[in-house]
Order: structure tokens, then sequence, then C-alpha cells
């Protein structure tokens, strides 16, 4: 009757019929292939929203760390040094200078740690929102900012970072 060769070759044309069948011209592609592309898409587009929104905190709580650093290096300097040193912030908010002196207003700058200049000014769109633009924080020979707390408040945007100077101690968190 039908020998082995002529039964698979009759079997391969009829599955190549099948597929043709499916898709007329050999181009395009499937609703569920489009849907796939879509939802992937649409995922990828909520994590890169969010990672550009968090950017911002990022920055934020980085520059928080900054000037931490500069206000310890202030506290230290005042620790092995009879003048009082500190930060004054400027008139706009925008910016910082470490200074020192023992005769009230002292006004000296020092460069900052690794900087350039003793004025360090504040990325982007942060500002101090306390202590009040035109505030210095002081620091005397022993450390301390005074006999009360020194909220620092830093915002940008909707966000903010805060710490406090403690009083007497002097400790920054």
């Amino acid at each position: 009757m039908y020998s082995e060769k002529h039964f698979f070759h009759k079997i391969y044309h009829s599955n190549m019929k099948l597929t043709n069948n499916n898709n007329v011209n050999g181009h395009g592609f499937t609703t569920l292939e489009v849907i796939a592309v879509l939802v992937v898409i649409g995922i990828l587009s909520a994590i890169a929203i969010f990672k550009v929104a968090s950017t911002a905190t990022y920055s934020l709580a980085a520059e928080s760390e900054v000037i931490k650093m500069h206000l310890r290096y202030a506290q230290f300097r005042a620790l092995s040094d009879t003048q009082k040193w500190g930060i004054s912030i400027s008139g706009d908010a925008k910016s910082y200078t470490l200074i020192y002196g023992n005769v009230a207003p002292f006004t000296t700058p020092y460069l900052l740690p690794n900087d350039s200049s003793a004025t360090h000014q504040l990325p982007g769109d942060i500002i101090f929102a306390l202590p009040a633009a035109g505030t210095t924080i002081n620091f005397d020979e022993w450390g301390s900012p005074g006999a009360s707390d020194i909220q620092v408040k830093l915002s940008s945007g909707g966000g903010f970072q805060q710490f406090t100077l403690t009083k007497n101690t002097g400790f920054i968190p």
C-alpha cells in the first residue's frame, strides 16, 4: 500500500497547511504577544517613575549627612581650640560657611574638610528650613551648642530631613 516515506510526507504537508492557515501572510504579532509587551512596558515605567521620585529623597539624605559631618568637624575644632567654631547659614538658606573666632559675631571663615572653600552650596532646590536663614550654630570649647536643643531641618520640594543637636553635650545623631 503506502510506503513509510509516503506516510511521513503526507503528515508533513498536512501540518504545513495547518500552520499556514493560522497566519495568512506570515507577518505580524498575535494579540497575546502585544498584550504581554504592553504589560512589561507598564511595569518598567512604574519602576522608573518610582526610582526618579526617590532620587530626590536620596540626595536630601546625602546632603543631611554632609551637614552633620561639617557640624561634627566644627565641634571637633572647638573642642581642640580656645575659640568658638560653628557654621553660619546664609541669608538665602542655600549655603553655609564654617567660621571661628572669640568675639561675637565671629566671621573668620575656615576651609571645610576635603573642600577648596569655606562655604558649601546646597545642591538643587534643597534649603535650610530650620534654623532660620542667617543663623549661626556655635560650639564652645566643651563642644556644646548651648543650653537648648537645636533642630536642623532641610527641605526639598515636598520632602525633608531633620535631626537634632543635643543641648549641652552637642550630640549629633
